[in-house]
């Protein structure tokens, strides 16, 4: 299995072998932090947009999560007062 980075230009990604990940720089892409060990590109790109879910999951989790419980503390503040 082979290292794979990934590069992104107009909201384009592509995943590039470690070894000629240098000549993607000099065509405008942008290098993401991500990298994968994946058998193809396919899947490397695959296991990179999951990474990218999850990562948009748990910042969603995150920002709701402190407003659904005030929510619910100030209903069973209501409730019970």
């Amino acid at each position: 299995m082979a290292v794979y980075y990934f590069f992104s230009k107009a909201g384009k990604v592509i995943a590039v072998e470690q070894s000629a990940a240098a000549n993607w720089f000099n065509q405008g892409y942008q290098k993401e932090f991500e990298e994968v060990e994946a058998a193809t590109p396919q899947a490397a790109l695959k296991r990179f947009h999951d990474i990218r879910g999850e990562q948009d999951k748990n910042l969603w989790a995150f920002a709701t999560g402190p407003i659904y419980f005030a929510a619910i503390a100030l209903l069973v503040y209501l409730f019970f007062t």
